[in-house]
């Protein structure tokens, strides 16, 4: 971790509501790199929407390589269709709420140190 220095500005009756100020981080940069960094963010972009027409693409291709899939899908009732599409959905997403659980987590236990860092740098 960088090292910080942090300075208590006003206290108050409550430790917990102490206003104190970080310091140590300091942002410095160029117009060139910030020329880099617009073009990158493009780049971004672009990369996006062509992931996107990938995505397109690959389901185009499952359609056309499991006909039988489709035709299985025909066959179901409206509400059967839409309950399968929700299945695969759902599952999707609870994935990526479980990768995004144990990035809160990851976060949180740096928050976690800096606040013991905090209170002892400080004493409180």
């Amino acid at each position: 971790m960088p090292a910080f220095t942090y300075k208590i500005e006003k206290k108050a009756k409550d430790k917990g509501d102490y206003r104190i100020t970080k310091y140590g981080q300091v942002a410095e940069f160029s117009l060139r790199e910030m020329s880099r960094n617009i073009e990158q963010i493009k780049k971004q972009a672009r990369e996006m929407e062509a992931n996107a027409k990938l995505q397109n693409a690959l389901a185009e291709n499952i359609r056309r390589a499991n006909p039988e899939l489709l035709a299985y899908m025909k066959k179901l009732s409206p509400k059967k269709r839409f309950a399968l599409t929700m299945l695969a959905i759902q599952e999707n997403k609870a994935k990526q709420f479980k990768d995004q659980e144990l990035q809160a987590k990851c976060i949180l236990k740096t928050l976690e140190k800096e606040n013991v860092l905090v209170r002892n740098k400080l004493k409180l």
